[in-house]
């Protein structure tokens, strides 16, 4: 006995599309667009594993043969002075610019928001430090900051004020790498935070007012929690890269005077090419990114924790 299709699977066999020969083939355009990006990807993972399997090793220039040694890398420099002392910079060189860009770039991002005159003026050029080349920015720098001949000391002699020591003091330097961060990265923070002003609705300000909230308070109760999120995605990307900064410490001072200045990044810059201990400048970049990830996991963290309490 033959079975007949019913009404019913007829009309639903007519309703599925029929595909086509075509249809079933990859799309080759869509995976030649994808493959590059991969390739760079597993590229920067090869790197990376790489340099770590390095810092397990004794890998010097010149010798030829080389041994696995576990963690006695990274033992040998937790039990030196250098490696702590490299450490504490790292922290107090990217804690410090951090805290002072996000201050002045509210102050920026906050003035861009009126229409005086000077926010008119400082709009177009506020973006030029950050297109800058770090080592151009560190060599101009290092010009101005000259104890003797420099442009900085001559215009503080305008106003009475001896001359500076800028970065060839032990006890100035890390202020003067600050400074110039601040200078190189401030509108960084200031373009984000204004995009973040620019998006609170006028309403939510108007309502302040109407409760009776001057300038301060509306600043304070309104505007500020709800930059909050921007300010701390903006400290989030400048953390990561203060952490690992090298073109503008190494372009200034080279990790001195003396080792006031040696960011983990300068330190293992240092050790791998002027030492030549490739496996121990290994270990401290491992460590430097280690500082990094606990450092972004950190904020980002804190950056959730603040996005709930304002949305």
């Amino acid at each position: 006995m033959t079975l007949q299709p019913t009404a019913g699977q007829l009309a639903s066999s007519k309703d599925e599309p029929v595909k086509s020969a075509g249809e079933w083939r990859l799309d080759w355009w869509s995976i030649a667009a994808v493959v590059p990006a991969i390739v760079v990807l597993l590229g920067f993972l090869f790197l990376f594993f790489y340099g770590i399997f390095q810092s397990l090793t004794d890998f010097r220039f010149g010798r030829p043969l080389v041994h696995l040694v576990g963690f006695n890398n990274y033992a040998a420099l937790i039990k030196t002075e250098d490696f702590w002392s490299s450490v504490r910079a790292t922290l107090s060189y990217a804690g410090l610019a951090v805290l002072v860009e996000a201050i002045f770039g509210l102050a920026l991002a906050k003035l861009f928001a009126t229409e005086v005159f000077l926010a008119r003026l400082m709009r177009p050029v506020i973006l030029l430090p950050l297109v800058l080349p770090p080592m151009s920015v560190a060599l101009m720098w290092t010009t101005m900051m000259d104890p003797q001949n420099g442009i900085l000391n001559y215009l503080l002699s305008l106003v009475g004020i001896s001359r500076f020591a800028w970065i060839s003091d032990p006890t100035t330097a890390m202020f003067s790498l600050v400074l110039i961060d601040v200078w190189t990265y401030t509108s960084f923070f200031a373009l984000i935070i204004f995009a973040g002003l620019q998006g609170i609705n006028d309403e939510v300000r108007e309502a302040a007012r109407v409760n009776g909230a001057k300038g301060w308070a509306t600043f304070r109760y309104i505007e500020l929690p709800l930059v909050a999120p921007y300010i701390l995605i903006a400290a989030v990307f400048r953390l990561i890269e203060s952490l690992n900064q090298f073109d503008i410490i190494f372009g200034t001072t080279q990790g001195g005077p003396g080792d006031s200045t040696a960011v983990l990044s300068v330190r293992a810059y240092i050790v791998a090419f002027q030492n030549l201990a490739f496996g121990r400048g290994a270990a401290l970049m491992v460590i430097n990114w280690l500082i990094v990830l606990v450092g972004a996991f950190a904020m980002v963290k804190l950056w959730r924790f603040v996005r709930q309490r304002v949305s």
